[in-house]
């Protein structure tokens, strides 16, 4: 997630409480100094796959506000 949306690790793991509280899961996310330390070790390669044709995006409706 933090390579991916290039946030800082606090984000990241900030952003991550978030999701899991919104799918409705408890689980613990890690604190800083446990990711900070963990981070140190993992090698991330996010491949860019970019696209000549356009891209579609599709918006419910009900989640268009005026």
């Amino acid at each position: 997630m933090k390579v991916l949306f290039g946030m800082a690790l606090r984000q990241t793991a900030g952003f991550v409480e978030s999701l899991l509280r919104l799918i409705g899961l408890n689980w613990a996310v890690p604190d800083f100094s446990t990711l900070s330390r963990r981070q140190r070790t993992l090698a991330v390669n996010v491949p860019y796959r970019g696209s000549h044709d356009p891209l579609h995006l599709l918006i419910p409706s009900r989640d268009i506000t005026s």
